[in-house]
Parts: C-alpha cells; sequence; structure tokens
C-alpha cells in the first residue's frame, strides 16, 4: 500500500467508531429502561436458562430499544422524536405485561413473598392507624366514587402529554423523558419487591355496577406483581408537578381528582400505603432527572417539521 492508502485506511478506523458512538445518544430514560431490561433478562437467564420465553423476550425489549434510539439519531428531526417517545409507550406496555410470567419465572413460589415485608412496613409507618382504611365495611358509593378517580388515572396518563404533543414538542420530550424514567424506576421496583396488594388477602371491595366492572377491568389489565412501588401515585405526582411548571390552570383543574385516586389506591385495597412512598421516591426522581436534562441539552425543535433539529446530531453521521 501507499502512504495515501495507509492515511485513508487509519482515517477510516477512526472515524467509524465516532459514527457509532453519535447513533448511541440515549436519553434518560432509554438508560433507565435498558438498566431494568439488563437486570431482567440476566435474572431470568440465571433462574430459568437464556432460552426461556421470557428471557428472550426481554433481551428483544432491549435491541428494540437500541433499535429505536440509533434509528431517530441516525437523522433527528420532530417526526422521529415522536416516533421516538411513542413507540417506547409501546415498548414500556409490552414490558409490563410480560412481567406476568417473567416474574414467576424469577422467583418461583417466592415471588409471592413480599407482600408481608410490605404489610410489616405498612404498621411500622402508620402504626396500625390507617388500617381502618382497609378493614372498613364496603360502602357502594364509596367505592364507585373512587373506581372512578382511580380510572381517571389513565386519562390524565394519555392527557397530559397529549397536551404538549400538538402544543410544543420540546415539552413533549421533556415530558416523554420523565414519564418514562418513572416508569422505568417502577418497574426495577416490581422486579426486585415483586407484590400483589392487599387485595388478595382482603378481597376486593364490594361496590354496584360501576365499582366492579372497574375492578374487573383492573384485575384483567394488571401483570399481577405492580404494588410496589404504586405508579399510579408516582406518575401522576410527576404529572401534577410537570403542569404546575408549564399548565398552571391545568394543575388546578386536576388537582381534586388526582388526590381522590391518591385515596383510591389504598381505599379500593390495590395498593398498601407504603407503595404511595415508593411511588413519591420515583417521582422526585423523575422531576430531577427532567430538571438536568433540560438544563444540559442543547438542541431545540426547529419550526421545519422535516428538518434536522440543530444540536442533536453529530457531524460524523451522515443524515439519511
Amino acid at each position: 500500500n501507499t502512504n495515501k492508502d495507509r492515511y485513508v485506511q487509519a482515517n477510516e478506523v477512526c472515524i467509524c467508531p465516532m459514527r457509532i458512538s453519535a447513533l448511541v445518544k440515549p436519553w434518560p430514560h432509554e438508560i433507565i429502561f435498558g438498566l431494568f431490561f439488563l437486570v431482567a433478562w440476566t435474572r431470568l437467564v440465571w433462574a430459568s436458562g437464556f432460552f426461556h420465553p421470557s428471557s428472550l423476550t426481554y433481551l428483544a425489549y432491549f435491541v428494540a430499544g437500541f433499535g429505536l434510539m440509533c434509528w431517530a439519531q441516525r437523522r433527528p428531526t420532530p417526526m422521529r422524536w415522536r416516533v421516538r417517545v411513542l413507540f417506547f409507550a409501546g415498548i414500556s406496555t409490552g414490558s409490563y405485561m410480560s412481567m406476568r410470567e417473567a416474574i414467576p419465572a424469577m422467583y418461583g413460589s417466592a415471588a409471592f413473598e413480599a407482600d408481608g415485608l410490605l404489610r410489616s412496613l405498612d404498621k411500622a409507618l402508620t402504626g396500625g392507624h390507617l388500617d381502618f382504611v382497609l378493614v372498613a365495611g364496603n360502602y357502594p358509593l364509596l367505592v364507585d366514587l373512587f373506581t372512578g378517580c382511580y380510572l381517571f388515572f389513565f386519562y390524565y396518563l394519555i392527557a397530559g402529554p397529549s397536551y404538549y404533543y400538538f402544543t410544543d414538542l420540546n415539552l413533549f420530550r421533556k415530558i416523554g423523558v420523565g414519564i418514562f424514567s418513572v416508569y422505568g424506576l417502577g418497574y426495577l421496583g416490581y422486579i426486585l419487591v415483586p407484590a400483589i396488594g392487599p387485595y388478595v388477602m382482603l378481597g376486593v371491595r364490594e361496590g354496584s355496577l360501576f365499582g366492579e366492572a372497574g375492578n374487573l377491568f383492573v384485575i384483567n389489565h394488571t401483570n399481577g406483581f405492580d404494588a410496589f412501588p404504586s405508579i399510579h401515585f408516582g406518575a401522576t405526582f410527576f404529572l401534577l408537578a410537570f403542569d404546575w411548571g408549564h399548565y398552571r390552570r391545568r394543575f388546578w383543574l386536576l388537582l381534586l381528582p388526582t388526590l381522590g385516586l391518591w385515596v383510591a389506591t389504598v381505599f379500593l385495597r390495590y395498593h398498601y400505603f407504603v407503595d404511595l412512598f415508593g411511588g413519591l421516591v420515583i417521582a422526585l426522581v423523575g422531576l430531577w432527572i427532567v430538571h438536568e436534562f433540560d438544563r444540559a441539552r442543547t438542541d431545540e425543535v426547529p419550526l421545519g417539521e422535516d428538518d434536522p433539529i440543530p444540536g442533536a446530531q453529530n457531524e460524523d453521521v451522515p443524515a439519511a
């Protein structure tokens, strides 16, 4: 080879790693979920083997999240930002439901032992003074009222980010980073402290038709191990705090039903009181992550919907 050929080859060797590293620019929630996927996959492989269906499933989630990040980073545009956040919602939902089979595969019969620990922590924190909320007699009207509050969670979870999706894509990315950070931390809690909730021991609240229908919906759409921490509390606390900073009017409109939701998590026996403390911790961590992410970011969405986002793309990666 000539000196010129050797110079070109040396430059190619140097540039290729730079191009790869430019694609791997994860947002904070992607790092948290990546950790969650790897922890879940490692525990599954250790307990049930590499080729167990749940092991392969969580490995696939990790690859899908990594691929989505690289695809979006290759040519960062407003459209790809939207896809990057919205598709991650699908990955998050899938990984949540997959815990129904994955956690028993990790722990076997020990998967049901964390409830005793949480009941003990409840008594230590409250001195037993909140037991009346769980054991008091059934009141159908209250069951219906708090069932409505509990289901309000799904409205806020969708309507909260959707508003920013249509009004300010920078804030949509910001709320997406925060809410998925809360979820990723919550999912880590689910696999480290798998608990079912007090309704298994005490039975579900009995209400009228609406209460029964609401409970049936909740039971049919749970993964069975989503007590600690309470994402119902953590996610709505985060959304309220976000609205306080960016949409104060909605904060005041939704404050009361959100407070009712927090009471409902315990009154309807879906959560222990200590689960709410866990939810508060992940919400505060999510808010801190958003603050630091917003402070450190260098990119803004331009006016043109199909234009690359300034500051979001490394020059070593060609647009495609």
